[in-house]
Protein backbone atom coordinates (compact mmCIF):
# COMPACT_ATOMS: atom_id res chain seq x y z
CA UNK A 1 0.00 0.00 0.00
CA UNK A 2 1.18 3.54 -0.73
CA UNK A 3 0.92 6.56 1.51
CA UNK A 4 0.72 10.24 0.57
CA UNK A 5 2.84 12.39 2.90
CA UNK A 6 2.48 16.17 3.03
CA UNK A 7 5.03 18.14 5.04
CA UNK A 8 3.78 21.41 6.52
CA UNK A 9 5.38 24.06 8.67
CA UNK A 10 4.45 24.66 12.30
CA UNK A 11 2.74 27.89 11.24
CA UNK A 12 0.61 26.03 8.67
CA UNK A 13 -0.26 23.41 11.30
CA UNK A 14 -1.33 26.08 13.81
CA UNK A 15 -3.42 27.80 11.12
CA UNK A 16 -5.21 24.51 10.32
CA UNK A 17 -5.89 23.86 14.02
CA UNK A 18 -7.24 27.37 14.54
CA UNK A 19 -9.59 27.07 11.55
CA UNK A 20 -10.86 23.68 12.75
CA UNK A 21 -11.59 25.06 16.23
CA UNK A 22 -13.30 28.17 14.83
CA UNK A 23 -15.44 26.12 12.43
CA UNK A 24 -16.41 23.69 15.21
CA UNK A 25 -17.58 26.56 17.44
CA UNK A 26 -19.42 28.25 14.57
CA UNK A 27 -21.09 25.07 13.36
CA UNK A 28 -22.09 24.05 16.88
CA UNK A 29 -23.71 27.41 17.60
CA UNK A 30 -25.61 27.27 14.30
CA UNK A 31 -26.57 23.60 14.59
CA UNK A 32 -24.64 22.64 11.46
CA UNK A 33 -22.63 19.46 11.11
CA UNK A 34 -19.82 19.46 8.62
CA UNK A 35 -16.21 18.69 8.00
CA UNK A 36 -13.37 20.17 6.05
CA UNK A 37 -11.39 19.35 2.95
CA UNK A 38 -7.64 19.53 2.38
CA UNK A 39 -6.72 20.02 -1.26
CA UNK A 40 -3.18 19.51 -2.56
CA UNK A 41 -2.64 21.57 -5.73
CA UNK A 42 0.23 20.15 -7.78
CA UNK A 43 1.30 21.79 -11.04
CA UNK A 44 4.34 20.15 -12.59
CA UNK A 45 6.22 18.05 -10.02
CA UNK A 46 9.79 19.26 -9.36
CA UNK A 47 9.13 22.44 -11.40
CA UNK A 48 6.36 24.35 -9.61
CA UNK A 49 5.79 24.01 -5.88
CA UNK A 50 2.67 22.37 -4.53
CA UNK A 51 0.12 24.38 -2.53
CA UNK A 52 -2.24 23.21 0.16
CA UNK A 53 -5.75 24.61 0.52
CA UNK A 54 -8.26 24.05 3.28
CA UNK A 55 -11.97 24.29 2.57
CA UNK A 56 -14.41 24.72 5.44
CA UNK A 57 -16.74 27.66 4.94
CA UNK A 58 -14.45 29.22 2.39
CA UNK A 59 -11.12 28.35 0.75
CA UNK A 60 -7.99 29.13 2.76
CA UNK A 61 -4.63 29.05 0.97
CA UNK A 62 -2.12 27.53 3.39
CA UNK A 63 0.83 28.09 1.09
CA UNK A 64 3.55 25.97 -0.40
CA UNK A 65 4.16 22.46 0.93
CA UNK A 66 6.36 19.47 0.18
CA UNK A 67 4.79 16.11 -0.62
CA UNK A 68 5.72 12.60 -1.68
CA UNK A 69 4.44 9.07 -2.08
CA UNK A 70 5.97 6.37 0.10
CA UNK A 71 5.43 2.71 0.89
CA UNK A 72 3.85 1.70 4.17
CA UNK A 73 5.84 -0.76 6.26
CA UNK A 74 2.85 -2.21 8.06
CA UNK A 75 2.22 -5.87 7.53
CA UNK A 76 -1.34 -6.82 8.33
CA UNK A 77 -2.54 -10.37 8.68
CA UNK A 78 -5.43 -9.75 6.26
Amino acid sequence: MRKLEVTITEEQYQHIQAEIKYAARTHLSEGIFGGYELCLQVGIPDVFGAHLEMKINNTIDLGEVEWRFSLTNKSSGK
